[in-house]
């Protein structure tokens, strides 16, 4: 069961002051200014992947194309998971983990951006420091990123869809990322008593990253498109700027969802306003020329 929100009594504190006392940041706490945030990143490889699912059937029409490549195609599959198609995606690094709640609050902290502790926040993030934040929008993750650019060097940035996936998939062509045994894997619907757990506790895939399937969906760079028909080959992000009615792809599944959402080609899409206890993020960094 979720925790229940007790919010500050009427004519009580400013909802700021509340949960900066809360949270423990009534005082200078954890990060200071010019102080390093901990981020784990892993180096991922340059290579070249199979991107989305395999549709044999379209609809009510035969995609011939693709039927003729099919050696399997997924049940559960989706539309807008196809076509799929090679795509070549360059070396860069990936948070072994989802974003936490330790290291969003040492910015909230260092950045004065207590304006984020909204009371639904804080009942959404009540399950400790290494759970992946949640309460934050496609947006909040870029002034979160844009902070890190400011004060800890350049190349911080959401990953693109094909990075995720390819970053997911290291390598193989299982159902989820890093296998088929998602209970293994993530959290999800079936085993996570209703919450975000912490990070870190499931297995990694082969490229050593954490909670790619299930926990929390994360954010990435492209805007949202009903299919990959038209979308770039080499691992960029999807119309990046302008986006159609600001729609942004989310990837990866959740602590609230089943196992087809969690799957590795699964997509989901909101709008880049939007916050959710279901939504988090993965920072990614590009390599130095």
């Amino acid at each position: 069961m979720r925790r229940r929100w007790a919010g500050p009594a009427a004519g009580g504190w400013k909802v700021s002051a509340w949960a900066l006392a809360c949270w423990g940041l009534a005082q200078p706490v954890l990060a200071q200014p010019g102080v390093a945030l901990p981020i784990e990143m892993q180096a991922i490889p340059a290579g070249y992947f199979v991107m989305g699912s395999c549709l044999p059937v379209v609809g009510l029409r035969r995609n011939v194309a693709q039927a003729n490549d099919c050696r399997t195609s997924d049940v559960h599959a989706h539309e807008d998971e196809g076509p799929w198609r090679q795509v070549m995606v360059p070396a860069f690094q990936l948070g072994k983990t989802p974003v936490t709640l330790g290291q969003f609050r040492q910015y909230v902290s260092v950045a004065g951006r207590d304006d984020l502790l909204t009371p639904d926040f804080l009942s959404s993030n009540a399950y400790g420091d290494n759970a992946p934040v949640v309460w934050v929008s496609w947006q909040d993750a870029q002034d979160f990123i844009a902070w890190l650019n400011r004060t800890q060097g350049g190349g911080w940035r959401l990953p693109s869809e094909a990075e995720w996936e390819y970053a997911c998939r290291a390598g193989g062509r299982h159902s989820h990322c890093g296998g088929s045994d998602l209970p293994a894997l993530g959290w999800y619907d079936a085993n996570s008593d209703g919450q975000q757990q912490a990070v870190a506790q499931k297995a990694p895939n082969a490229f050593g990253l954490y909670d790619m399937s299930g926990n929390v969906w994360e954010w990435v760079q492209d805007c949202w498109a009903e299919s990959y028909q038209g979308a770039p080959k080499d691992g960029s992000a999807w119309r990046a700027g302008n986006c159609p009615k600001d729609r942004r792809v989310l990837r990866g599944g959740s602590w609230g969802g089943s196992a087809s959402a969690a799957r590795a080609a699964n997509r989901f899409e909101n709008s880049a306003a939007m916050r959710s206890h279901y939504y988090g993020f993965r920072l990614a960094r590009s390599l130095k020329p």
